[in-house]
């Protein structure tokens, strides 16, 4: 026993010095992911309004104007027809095919185990045939762009299409579980619900193992304008014009079959350059259960606060009068139910309802329904509920991040895993308003024209193959077909079209 002890001891040394000589080397290590999709999505419905929002001094007569000039397009078209002319009235259906490729690569750097450096980076996405930067021009604008500046068409390939997504030092000191991020990242609240974004700034991670607790907080500099020189004399023109993002996160975890998150999230905007400012908070609470054979979450935000708003106050005749800067007080709110039941290992069932407070689209005195009427305002969330009605991941989406007043969800989908590596997916889902979207304020689905409002905006059906070949590479087919009800309609003001479907197969391989 002696023996073995005087032999450690003198080992001691040469493991320490190893050990340096460990932590000296760096290391790299890398993942990523190629990916091919083919696209086809079709229309006959509007995504976004097309006609002014200000309030209609005059129903009827702007209501005959516009039969007016309908009847003259009509008129001048019939007669370009007659002399063998192509007609110039604009389609109002869509069907359009689109294949895109892209590369995300992300690499971290590690000389010990305190600190680790990463960088990640995004090629794409690019369109088959899509433009590049053109070859003149002061600033390489081009509005045919998709993707980061991305080339795709023939002899026109661009130098400039790589963005970074990730660059960040995590200072992690394992022996206090303390972790700390400094740089662009990646903040994300729970199920994207109020934030689910890329942005450059800290964030602080510790653990409390001993009471299976975590927190979380940080700060994100969402936007920053207070640099403009538009002068060109060296002092900026513009002080303190800043949007800060603040947040806290504790996550508990005592029980095995349940977790709970309680948080908060804080906007400082003093960025008047979109002509508002705002200063917001979302306080949220996250439970989720989860059992043998079923599982739900139960999930409610509070959204609070006061939002400035730049307004210009016009007379009958659309002439603006004066300027001025209106307060309003936010006071919302937004709930998420999913349940799922797990039939087999090869079928579970799912329900899924999440809405928020308030009306959708605007009032009657053409501000934005979300600034009062308990109205929820929205940070930055990035979550899919169906393919086409709500969805920040690509393809057709009715409503995204920038404005969820006033909007439910409710929807039953089932995962079906067949034949080994195929996993099927069916969805029904029914989309409606809280309130009903405002009407007096429409031009062309308006009450003149014998329409009424209501809170019904359609409904849609979802289909999804998955197919893992192996298990980096991936088949994904996916599609939506939205059926728009008469809320869509006065929303939009438009009085066209029923249906909007898309439909996608991604190729996509993962290192």
């Amino acid at each position: 026993m002696k023996g073995l002890l005087l032999f450690l001891l003198l080992l001691y040394p040469f493991l320490i010095h190893a050990d340096d000589e460990e932590s000296q080397r760096t290391n790299i290590n890398f993942s990523g992911s190629f990916r091919v999709r083919g696209t086809n999505v079709g229309r006959d419905v509007l995504l976004t309004r097309q006609t002014p929002v200000t309030p209609v001094v005059d129903p009827l007569g702007e209501y005959n104007s516009n039969l007016l000039r309908q009847g003259e397009l009509i008129s001048n078209d019939l007669e370009r027809r007659r002399v063998g002319l192509p007609s110039q009235l604009t389609p109002r259906k869509e069907d359009i095919n689109y294949y895109d490729t892209r590369f995300l690569y992300n690499m971290s750097f590690s000389a010990g185990k305190y600190v680790e450096g990463v960088w990640g980076m995004q090629v794409g996405d690019i369109p088959f045939g899509g433009k590049g930067l053109r070859a003149t021009g002061p600033d390489g604008f081009d509005p045919g762009i998709v993707g980061p500046g991305a080339g795709g068409e023939r002899g026109r390939t661009s130098a400039v299409n790589v963005q970074t997504n990730f660059l960040y030092i995590n200072f992690r000191i394992p022996e206090s579980a303390l972790f700390i991020k400094v740089g662009q990242q990646l903040f994300s609240s729970p199920q994207g619900r109020v934030l689910f974004s890329t942005g450059t700034g800290v964030s602080i991670l510790k653990s409390f193992q001993f009471l299976r607790l975590s927190w979380e907080g940080g700060i994100l500099r969402a936007r920053d304008q207070s640099f403009l020189d538009v002068d060109k004399n060296g002092f900026a023109d513009k002080n303190y014009q800043n949007s800060n993002i603040f947040y806290n996160r504790m996550k508990i975890e005592y029980f095995r079959n349940i977790r709970n998150e309680v948080y908060a999230y804080w906007l400082d905007d003093n960025d008047k350059t979109d002509n508002e400012t705002s200063r917001l908070g979302w306080y949220g609470l996250f439970n989720e259960f989860n059992f043998q054979t079923f599982s739900f979450s139960v999930h409610g935000i509070l959204n609070t606060g006061t939002v400035k708003k730049f307004k210009e106050l016009k007379d009958a005749s659309d002439v603006t009068i004066y300027n001025t800067t209106n307060r309003h007080f936010i006071k919302g709110g937004l709930y998420d139910f999913q349940f799922t039941y797990r039939w087999s290992d090869s079928l579970n069932l799912n329900l899924i309802a999440l809405g928020t407070t308030g009306r959708p689209g605007y009032n009657g005195n053409g501000e934005e329904a979300n600034l009062k009427g308990n109205g929820y305002r929205t940070l930055a969330p990035g979550f899919s509920i169906s393919n086409i009605a709500t969805d920040f991941t690509g393809g057709y989406a009715l409503f995204n991040g920038s404005s969820f007043s006033g909007i439910n969800e409710y929807g039953t989908f089932a995962n079906i895993i067949a034949f080994g590596p195929y996993q099927f997916t069916f969805g029904y889902y029914q989309l409606w308003a809280t309130k009903s979207p405002e009407i007096k304020i429409n031009r062309e689905f308006s009450e003149w024209a014998g329409y009424k409002t209501s809170t019904y905006l359609g409904m849609e059906y979802n289909f999804n193959i998955r197919y893992n070949v192996t298990s980096d590479f991936q088949i994904v087919f996916r599609s939506g077909y939205f059926v728009a009800g008469d809320a869509l309609f006065v929303l939009l003001d438009s009085k066209y079209g029923k249906v909007l479907r898309e439909a996608f197969v991604t190729f996509e391989h993962r290192f």
